[in-house]
């Protein structure tokens, strides 16, 4: 369970397509669910970059919660209110989540997951200060066996400990930043901050994209 974590505009979600559409070229199936925009801008995006999601989309279906997102919360509450108050909304769509997301591994037996985003998706299931249920989260996703990303925006630097939970049960964080090289030019960099069981290089390296491809070089100035 990774989070890539970045500012706007460090192209979080195009770097965790890019993993999951290499991947599903080379015969590792995965499934992106999109929280915040429609799948049709993120497929229309990519494409621009130079990718061909046609090309993969049996092996990488996009979910698209975005749309439904106001019909899973009024779903939830609806539950919720059947239940009498015995459970609440959060953990009602919490579940509608769930059960869609193992629908769809049965038949693809997919190996990789992006969440885009955490942010939007603990506003909907209410995670903000409950470490408990994020917790719960994560290691629903390790139950599955699969490589999960999960896009996150960089906390502000005076963020209290309860929204840093999640830095603190992932087992890896590779960081995005636009780091400032002249008083007019900016360079993408990335950074491997954390990975559990591995000896990684912490260094920030450049990350380059060009004719459609995604490369990591060594970063100088």
């Amino acid at each position: 369970m990774v989070l890539l974590r970045g500012a706007s505009g460090t192209m979080k979600s195009s770097l965790a397509y890019y993993i999951l559409y290499e991947n599903a070229l080379h015969g590792a199936p995965g499934l992106y669910v999109t929280v915040e925009q429609p799948a049709g801008n993120l497929l229309d995006h990519v494409a621009s970059l130079g990718l061909k999601p046609t090309a993969v989309s049996e092996a990488l279906p996009v979910l698209d919660v975005s749309r439904g997102r106001e019909h899973l919360e009024s779903s939830a509450s609806r539950l919720a209110n059947l239940s009498e108050g015995r459970v609440d909304s959060s953990s009602v769509a919490l579940r509608i989540l769930k059960d869609k997301i193992t629908d769809l591994q049965r038949p693809s037996g997919f190996r990789l997951l992006v969440i885009d985003s955490w942010d939007a998706l603990g506003l909907i299931l209410d995670f903000s200060g409950d470490r408990a249920q994020t917790f719960s989260f994560f290691d629903w996703l390790r139950d599955l066996q699969i490589t999960s990303l999960l896009i996150s925006e960089e906390p502000a630097a005076d963020s209290n400990l309860s929204n840093l939970d999640e830095e603190f049960l992932a087992d890896g964080i590779i960081h995005l930043r636009n780091v400032p090289i002249s008083e007019t030019s900016f360079q993408r960099r990335i950074q491997c901050l954390k990975m559990r069981g591995v000896n990684q290089n912490t260094d920030f390296r450049t990350l380059l994209f060009e004719n459609g491809r995604f490369e990591v070089a060594r970063a100088i100035g």
